[in-house]
């Protein structure tokens, strides 16, 4: 005879499982993203950005990065070279985006354009890097 598990056993074991997917999915999402921030690329593209005088003054002091989504950037590495890496920044003025590319030559991770858009006016963007 087969027994039967009330309903509200199965509603608990459900929501536990969801929580526990939820929660595993969140931790690797944040272990993923801080392990693209340790990276030079990242971290040398936001020196640029926090010292150019232009950025500052339009953002306003002090640059913050904010999250980035994850799935939509890691696709723009291949073959040693990222394409327009996008990591959305705050000032105490304004927010806005950064946009940068890089390249990997000779063990060293080069930044080799990047842009600042700002929210109020996606139209321009503030050159913080020149194309080589």
């Amino acid at each position: 005879m087969i027994s039967r598990i009330p309903l509200k056993t199965l509603v608990k074991t459900a929501t536990y499982i969801a929580i526990g997917g939820i929660t595993a999915t969140l931790i690797m999402k944040s272990k993923l993203e801080d392990r693209i921030r340790s990276q030079p690329y990242y971290r040398d593209s936001l020196k640029l950005l926090r010292a150019h005088p232009g950025a500052i003054q339009v953002l306003g002091e002090p640059i913050k990065a904010m999250g980035f989504d994850m799935g939509e950037e890691t696709k723009k590495y291949s073959d040693g070279k990222i394409d327009g890496f996008t990591v959305p920044v705050k000032g105490t003025n304004q927010r806005g985006k950064l946009h940068f590319w890089a390249e990997h030559r000779e063990d060293k991770w080069n930044i080799t354009r990047a842009e600042l858009e700002l929210d109020n006016d996606a139209s321009r963007r503030l050159v913080i890097r020149k194309a080589e």
